[in-house]
């Protein structure tokens, strides 16, 4: 019987690492400090001093403990990490559940030369995490494990001729600066930008009223100082969306090395994510309403078991929508053009865009003949009017296909997704049918897949070409499926 290999140990640079972040001493600070009130600590330069240095010294001691108990090995059945001192905690994850790889270097770990790495795997249970993190590994020892992980075998680090040849090289998409101008019309972009001006409105409410009353008290028309605002928060949200897409996206490059995909951007922290072509069974494309205004879109990866996939799964996190659809295409087959869905499904989608509309039209013309008030009617017939073409762009983001070795479903108005699907990624299929759906002749089919979201569904599609769909887009087994019953 063959011995098992030794637990490995990271570096004892990452202690001071976890000693600058307060990394394991973080979750003890809120409940020292009113311990420390309470035993008569007060304020002063010494009091201050004293609590840094404790917390300090603290810090340093739970990220040395935590250090000395971790070990991991990755043998060539699986992963293993133990952790914890009096909580001992084993965790064992077989090859075979492993999804991806992904190495991290922060900016404060590349100081120490020093990278942590990912290991995406589905074998999580009830409540804990579907990833292994190997923290605070030397750079040559994160690229040795991330082989050794992927390719299912230990690659020795100590014989670096003893390995297979790497594969050659296939450069699939590289980021362009000139795609940081589609970042302002990206929602996830603004996020930040627009907290920071939030946060910047809460100070002020905060200051005092004298302090504002001297920085306003200009010779300025308000007009204008309004005017100014609005200008200085528009600019600080656009450098702020942009700014943000840059640190995460720059130099963002996808290759792919044998039978691997394999992304590496960021700018202060840079990230090198690895996935098995194996496990990937399709890719999504979305387009956010801005998005679609100037032609960008975001391509991201529909893996097996891979958590996290919004980050991790990315192939293309912004750029022109001929360039994600030729990645995607590169990746998965082209199922073909899109069948529109049936007319009834554009009624439905009518009927229920006016329907509120209209509902406060009516209530708009009771206030009216009662209190003379008109806003309520104005504000009715304005919604009334938008939901006409809010439902046809609902109904033009519908659509289909099923082609030779994938099919496509598509919906969405605000964020529009196309996924494309190989056929063998479905695990089942899922007929819905409401009460007005059956009087109109339509039905919701949802592919069920062990990817992604877990199933993606056609909307509102003729109840007729159910069965067809399921058909052509699945394996023969789809058969089975009966037309819907009105």
């Amino acid at each position: 019987m063959t011995a098992p290999p030794p637990a490995r140990r990271t570096s004892p640079r990452i202690v001071l690492v976890h000693t600058i972040t307060f990394r394991q001493a973080r979750q003890f600070v809120p409940v020292l400090i009113p311990i420390g009130a309470a035993t008569g600590f007060g304020g002063g330069t010494g009091t201050i001093a004293a609590l840094v240095l404790g917390v300090t010294l603290f810090s340093l001691a739970a990220a040395a403990v935590a250090w000395w108990r971790f070990g991991y090995t990755d043998g060539p059945t699986a992963v293993v990490v133990t952790r914890g001192l009096l909580s001992r905690s084993v965790r064992t994850v077989p090859n075979d559940r492993i999804r991806g790889v992904e190495v991290e270097a922060p900016a404060l770990h590349r100081l120490f030369g020093l990278v942590r790495v990912r290991i995406d795997a589905a074998a999580g249970t009830a409540g804990q995490d579907e990833e292994l993190l190997v923290d605070g590994v030397p750079r040559a020892e994160g690229d040795r494990l991330r082989v050794a992980v992927l390719t299912h075998r230990s690659t020795s680090a100590e014989a670096p001729g003893g390995g297979a040849a790497a594969p050659p090289e296939e450069e699939l998409s590289r980021w362009d600066n000139r795609w940081l101008c589609y970042a302002p019309l990206v929602g996830s972009y603004l996020a930040l930008p627009l907290a920071g001006i939030g946060a910047l409105f809460r100070l002020g409410e905060e200051l005092p009223d004298d302090l504002l009353g001297d920085v306003l008290d200009v010779d300025v028309p308000s007009g204008a100082v309004i005017g100014a605002v609005v200008v200085g928060m528009l600019l600080l949200v656009l450098a702020g969306s942009i700014i943000g897409a840059a640190i995460v996206n720059w130099g963002f490059r996808l290759v792919r090395r044998g039978r691997t995909l394999v992304a590496v951007r960021g700018l202060l922290t840079r990230r090198h994510t690895e996935l098995e072509l194996d496990r990937i069974r399709g890719v999504a494309v979305s387009e956010g309403l801005g998005m679609r205004l100037v032609g960008a879109a975001r391509a991201g990866a529909l893996v097996t078991g891979l958590g996290d996939a919004e980050r991790r799964g990315q192939l293309l996190p912004l750029g022109p929508r001929d360039e994600a659809w030729t990645l995607t295409h590169r990746l998965v087959d082209d199922p073909g053009p899109l069948t529109a869905h049936p007319p009834a499904a554009l009624r439905r989608r009518i009927v229920r865009a006016v329907t509120v509309g209209l509902s406060v039209t009516a209530g708009g013309v009771v206030l009216l003949a009662a209190t003379g008030r008109w806003d309520v009617l104005a504000a009715g017939i304005v919604l009334t009017a938008l939901g006409v073409p809010l439902a046809y762009g609902l109904y033009g983001a519908l659509g289909h296909a099923a082609g030779p070795r994938s099919f496509s479903v598509r919906r969405g108005w605000l964020v529009r997704e196309q996924v494309v699907l190989e056929r063998r990624a479905v695990v089942g299929w899922e007929i819905r049918q409401s009460v007005f759906q059956r009087r109109a002749g339509l039905a919701t089919v949802t592919a069920c897949v062990g990817a992604g979201s877990g199933g993606y569904p056609a909307v509102d599609m003729a109840a007729g070409d159910v069965a067809a769909f399921a058909l052509a887009a699945s394996e023969p087994w789809a058969g089975a499926l009966e037309r819907p019953r009105r």
